[in-house]
């Protein structure tokens, strides 16, 4: 009877190790996001939804890299590129989703564009996850996962 409890255990350990990872790199993408967001409208003039398109793909690069090398770091298996496009393909979907609210949240209640981004990200991230852990890495859990695990290339890692 302990097997069983056992093997439920590691898999929820993994799971909660993944997603805390997945947010923590999420997070960071989000000051990603919002830095691109405002650098475009603020320097370049160039709508806010426009903006957003741009500053989504910067941040989905940079989210990817942190999601490849971190939170599933040791299930290197061929396919990064494929991998890249899923991730890339399910984040322009979310921001399919994300635009109108953008939009509803600016234009129509007229918060600020960077409110309203984060207000619209904010409702997407546990759906991306889902996707992400379910479809796009499914399978590939981490040769090693532990929560207390460094961020590759800091002083712990080294």
């Amino acid at each position: 009877m302990r097997a069983p409890l056992g093997l439920a255990w590691k898999w929820a350990r993994a799971r909660l190790t993944r997603g805390g990872r997945f947010l923590v790199v999420g997070l960071l993408g989000i000051g990603v996001n919002q830095f691109l967001l405002w650098a475009i409208v603020e320097l370049t003039g160039l709508n806010y939804l426009l903006a957003a398109i741009i500053a989504s793909q910067g941040s989905t690069a940079f989210n990817f890299a942190g999601v490849e090398s971190w939170v599933f770091r040791g299930a290197w298996k061929p396919g990064i590129v494929k991998r890249f496009l899923a991730f890339d393909v399910l984040n322009s979907l979310a921001l399919l989703l994300r635009l109108p609210m953008l939009f509803v949240l600016t234009s129509g209640l007229h918060v600020h564009y960077l409110v309203s981004n984060l207000l619209a990200i904010g409702v997407l991230t546990a759906v991306r996850f889902v996707v992400a852990d379910g479809v796009i890495w499914k399978g590939q859990a981490p040769a090693h996962s532990t929560a207390l695990d460094p961020l590759p290339g800091s002083q712990e890692a080294a």
